[in-house]
């Protein structure tokens, strides 16, 4: 310990400095070379409690942002009069949550009581209880049936393999040996391969939906009597990928003509024997469209190239964006720049942390954002158009923003450059005009929070089957990823999505140009009802 803090105080030279001053009578002098080794000694004690801070919650803590309200109300209560923010109702733990805020339908109140009613999209079985006593106890006659009393029972059955033996009919000529003729084989979503579609559906759903990697795929099938090799069950998801290109593609094209366009990567270890350790870190890029549409796309590294190639077909429009450089080129663009949009989710991070090391000052930045997401709840619960809910921000979030950049412009000033609270502060005022955007748009959100939920399956499947093999199927998972996050965002169930499309793409050779029919957003359409889910938000 005491060599990590001579890396930062010369404590030797400190003492003989200040025995020195001591010794000619300069007392003020003293004090004050004491006083800036003890507020260099506190600064960075204070950065190795925020980063042990982090390190414990990134492995054992909740990652949750919220901060409760009776934590703003203590913090807040700690500030001085002067430091108090002017008019600021205190938080209730009815809007304690800062999710982002749905602009496309109010949010449902949930019910207190009783149990949710069973989906009527289930089939129904009658068991019938019968009164084993038919006559009647009191007059010997026969009771007939005017009713029965009802009550549900939830039941379960497994799934199931089953074969489909494909019987060619064989027609022969009676009269002439020459005569023959016979069925056309049926086509198959693998040519000359076993797997039906209902079982590449399962499959791909298995890995990349619920997280299953295929070794442990193999072992559910195997309870249920089939045994399929990895290396198979691979092979097939290659091919499922690239059946499903098409439709990928398509949606990768209506992304980025979308009016609001989200994005956010996340890492992903592919294997590479080039590269030490036999692993490298790849990138897969999320772009969500218009809340409605999800693009992911695969760069073997992280850089501004990543970004650029996906980006370079887009003509304009808002990109809303962490402050990650590799986009800033892409907003220099001389001519059809998307324009930036900050997030303020990001922009509240540094100072939760800081509230939850009890830092009081971050409660009011806390308190000032979190009445911007309250009044953008109440424009969606309102029902508001993006007009109606931009005027609603115009008359009561301006005047917040105002807070906001006062406050943070006076605290700033009177803040050590390199304190924490001074870097979450400097990260408003670097964002400012891009923070300020959703001021100019009603369908812009308040935050990237959208595609960081659409990236959590990539982390929670990354969890359980570690790597991707290759490149290659690095980039058909972004294929898959594309079509699953797309099903999410429009509420269809991937497993009845994934075994209708791929029967129509190869088994009925469905034609190019009604390819816009399988998108999941149009898919929903016609689709069965135990097929329609509540979309994701």
């Amino acid at each position: 310990m005491r060599g990590g803090v001579s890396k930062l105080v010369d404590v030797d030279k400190s003492i003989s400095d200040i025995e020195r001053v001591l010794e000619e009578g300069g007392k003020g002098e003293a004090l004050g070379v004491m006083r800036a080794m003890l507020e260099t000694l506190a600064r960075r004690n204070a950065e190795l409690e925020l980063d042990l801070m982090r390190l414990l919650k990134k492995h054992v803590g909740k990652t949750s942002e919220r901060v409760s309200a009776e934590q703003l109300d203590f913090l807040l209560s700690l500030l001085p009069d002067e430091e108090q923010p002017a008019d600021a109702p205190l938080p209730s733990p009815e809007t304690e949550s800062l999710d982002s805020t749905d602009q496309s339908e109010p949010k449902k109140k949930r019910s207190k009581h009783g149990r949710k009613p069973l989906p009527d999209t289930l089939r129904r079985v009658d068991v019938v209880h019968a009164v084993a006593e038919r006559a009647c106890t009191i007059c010997g006659g026969d009771r007939v049936c005017i009713g029965h009393e009802m009550s549900e029972v939830l039941q379960f059955k497994p799934a199931e393999f089953f074969i489909e033996v494909h019987k060619r009919e064989k027609l022969a000529c009676s009269q002439c040996e020459d005569g023959v003729a016979i069925a056309p084989a049926a086509d198959k979503v693998i040519e000359k391969g076993r797997p039906g579609a209902s079982l590449l559906a399962r499959i791909v759903v298995g890995k990349y939906v619920d997280h299953e990697p295929l070794t442990r795929e193999k072992k559910i099938f195997e309870r249920a009597g089939v045994s399929l090799p990895v290396s198979t069950m691979s092979d097939w998801v290659g091919a499922t990928a690239t059946a499903l290109e098409p439709i990928a593609k398509l949606i990768r094209k209506r992304v980025l003509s979308t009016h609001v366009l989200q994005a956010d990567d996340t890492g992903l270890k592919v294997l590479d024997k080039d590269s030490p350790g036999g692993a490298k870190k790849g990138h897969l890029w999320f772009y969500v469209g218009d809340a409605t549409l999800c693009a992911v796309a695969y760069t073997p590294d992280w850089t501004k190239e990543g970004p650029g190639l996906f980006l370079a077909g887009r003509k304009g429009g808002w990109l809303v964006a962490d402050a990650y450089g590799g986009y800033d080129h892409i907003y220099a663009r001389e001519r059809d720049a998307p324009i930036e949009v900050g997030c303020w989710a990001h922009a509240r991070r540094g100072f939760v942390e800081l509230a939850e090391r009890g830092e009081p000052r971050a409660a009011v930045m806390l308190l000032h954002i979190k009445k911007l997401y309250e009044i953008d709840r109440a424009a969606t619960e309102a029902g508001e158009r993006p007009d109606e809910r931009l005027a609603r921000r115009k008359r009561e979030s301006q005047p917040v923003i105002h807070d906001i950049g006062l406050w943070c412009r006076k605290t700033y000033e009177s803040e050590p450059p390199k304190g924490a609270l001074a870097k979450a502060i400097f990260y408003v005022i670097n964002q400012w005009q891009a923070l300020t955007r959703f001021l100019e748009d009603g369908a812009l959100p308040l935050d990237n929070t959208l595609v960081e939920r659409a990236l959590r399956g990539v982390a929670m499947g990354r969890r359980n089957y570690l790597f991707a093999g290759s490149d290659q199927g690095a980039l058909r998972a972004a294929t898959i990823y594309t079509i699953t996050a797309t099903c999410r965002l429009n509420g269809v169930e991937p497993l009845a999505y994934f075994t209708d499309v791929l029967t129509k793409l190869q088994m009925e050779q469905w034609p190019h140009g009604r390819l816009r029919e399988l998108l999941p957003d149009e898919w929903r359409k016609t689709a069965p009802a135990h097929a329609r889910i509540a979309p994701a938000r």
